[in-house]
């Protein structure tokens, strides 16, 4: 895993900022093409970035936990097919709803932000540029609350 060029204390106005750039999407929508997509370099890019991710979640000793018993293989198929529909991509999403694939599970919001820093140094390391990243993160986090235990 290549050595981020962001520090740990960089995460949390990095997650400042996306939160920012969320609430700015929610009120503007998610854009109907696939421009995002493309930004993210289409189904190679998508997979490259998933990849970067689960690397980091499945080595990540502050939720890897949550990962133990799952299929990768599975969970990086449903991941990329979720990344490629919410970006305009022209994939099918078949997993389940978030609340219903995360129910039972007791996920911490301490536990989500882990998830989120992985994202972001998971974009990272497949070279997405930080405005795409943005993009990206605006679009998943309304998710937070159909995934964080209430």
């Amino acid at each position: 895993m290549k050595t981020s060029r962001r520090t740990r204390r960089q995460i949390p106005r990095l997650r400042n900022a996306a939160v920012g750039v969320c609430l700015l999407a929610l009120a503007n929508g998610v854009p109907a093409d696939d421009a995002l997509f493309q930004a993210l370099g289409g189904i190679e890019g998508v997979n490259r970035v998933t990849e970067a991710v689960l690397d980091r979640v499945y080595a990540d000793e502050r939720i890897a936990f949550l990962f133990k018993d799952s299929d990768r293989d599975y969970l990086h198929q449903r991941v990329a097919e979720q990344i490629c529909v919410e970006t305009g991509g022209p994939c099918e999403y078949r997993g389940l709803s978030m609340e219903r694939a995360h129910g039972g599970f007791q996920i911490r919001h301490d536990e989500f932000d882990a998830f989120v820093e992985d994202v972001i140094l998971g974009m990272e390391d497949a070279d997405v540029p930080f405005r795409v990243q943005n993009r990206v993160l605006a679009i998943f986090a309304p998710m937070r609350e159909d995934i964080v235990y209430r």
